[in-house]
């Protein structure tokens, strides 16, 4: 493992794996974009980003120092997750981005296509194929200083159930899921639950729209409508909008944002607003490859982390890969001179919010790019980016 510092060489923490941030003399905690791909040949790295202060669409810049290294499959990066305060989890490595520290976590399940969800500092819930799993953590580990009265409940109710009662960390088995992991088109933790409901909404050629709900109290799966989210893949919750926000990749609404309203127990589906500006990259010579949003905690701000291939025609190519970043050499018929294509990513921070006519508006755009290291798969890079906001 390597940590921030350098690519050579590790250097040390300088507190205790067991001692928190704390005291007097400790600095308030700054949250960072954390990047995780395969960019080198035994696994995967993590890269801490600080957001853009200004825009700067052409300025282009090498990905940040390493902050981590970690030695898993590659091709794969969906398997991380962020989850338990300040942590991520890779398989069967969990890292503390704010101690800097590292313990080993609960035997991987060989997940397929997961989709976590975090809640709280202490569960982690994994939908999988053909599966829901919940991961808590050992209370030895925990850095919440009281768990409070939703965390007493939770113990009540599982102290009658199946669940190991070792303090240890473990997966346990819930009620199967009543679709296929591949229909799932979005997602969402219901804000009003205090992290007890779970929202899913799917779609294929072959089955309507619909949307279930998970309690996580009682342990069922309960079905909402005949309707799904506007958006793809995560909706997060802003509370000044009062709405979930999720980024949109259908036809005919690609690159857009949409704010829906929270879901009540009718099976009516919810409003939603789609915002006037798309969010993805005007210029034209970026094509999109995949995107992720995360939402910053705050004063309804966001960062879309958006991979592009720059290019100047779309002409047959030539992939070579040079020793900093990813190029494309490609020979436009009628000339022998080579034009260079590189995989970037486009960071973008804004901020949304409704006008006088009550329109979803994107404002304060800031934009950098990144190059794409070489190394990095194209598995990795045609997937939505993982990224986390810790």
């Amino acid at each position: 493992r390597e940590q921030e510092g350098g690519e050579q060489g590790t250097r040390m923490p300088n507190r205790r794996c067991g001692e928190r941030d704390g005291g007097s003399t400790a600095k308030p905690w700054k949250r960072r974009l954390y990047l995780v791909c395969d960019d080198w040949d035994s696994g995967y790295s993590i890269r801490k980003f600080s957001l853009p202060a200004d825009s700067g669409e052409g300025a282009v810049q090498g990905l940040p120092t390493l902050f981590w290294r970690v030695v898993a499959r590659r091709q794969v990066p969906h398997h991380f997750a962020s989850a338990f305060g300040t942590k991520i989890m890779g398989g069967d490595m969990i890292i503390d981005v704010r101690t800097r520290c590292v313990v080993s976590g609960p035997e991987s399940n060989s997940p397929a296509r997961p989709i976590y969800f975090p809640v709280g500092e202490d569960r982690l819930y994994v939908l999988d194929s053909g599966c829901l799993e919940l991961c808590r953590l050992p209370p030895e580990q925990s850095d919440v200083e009281s768990a409070g009265d939703d965390y007493s409940s939770l113990d009540e109710y599982d102290s009658g159930s199946d669940i190991d009662s070792k303090d240890d960390w473990f997966w346990h088995q819930l009620p199967m899921p009543p679709f296929a992991i591949i229909d799932v088109t979005s997602y969402a933790m219901h804000p009003h639950s205090h992290g007890h409901s779970i929202l899913v909404s799917i779609k294929s050629e072959d089955l309507a729209a619909a949307t279930f709900s998970f309690e996580t109290e009682v342990r069922a799966w309960n079905f909402l409508g005949e309707w799904t989210f506007p958006f793809k893949g995560r909706g997060h919750y802003e509370s000044e909008l009062r709405a979930l926000v999720g980024l949109s990749k259908v036809k005919g609404a690609f690159g857009y944002i949409y704010a829906c309203d929270v879901p009540n127990t009718s099976n009516r589906p919810p409003a939603w607003k789609r915002s006037k500006e798309k969010v993805f990259s005007k210029n034209p010579a970026d094509k999109h490859v995949s995107a992720s949003l995360v939402y910053l905690g705050y004063q309804r701000k966001f960062c879309l982390v958006e991979c592009v291939l720059v290019e100047e025609d779309k002409a047959c190519q030539e992939v070579k890969e040079d020793k900093d970043d990813q190029v494309l050499l490609e020979k436009p018929e009628g000339t022998c001179v080579p034009q260079r294509r590189r995989y970037m990513y486009r960071l973008m921070t804004f901020s949304l919010k409704y006008d006088k006519m009550g329109d979803l508006r994107v404002r304060h755009r800031r934009v950098r790019y990144y190059k794409v290291p070489s190394k990095v798969s194209k598995a990795c890079v045609r997937q939505d980016p993982v990224v986390f906001w810790l």
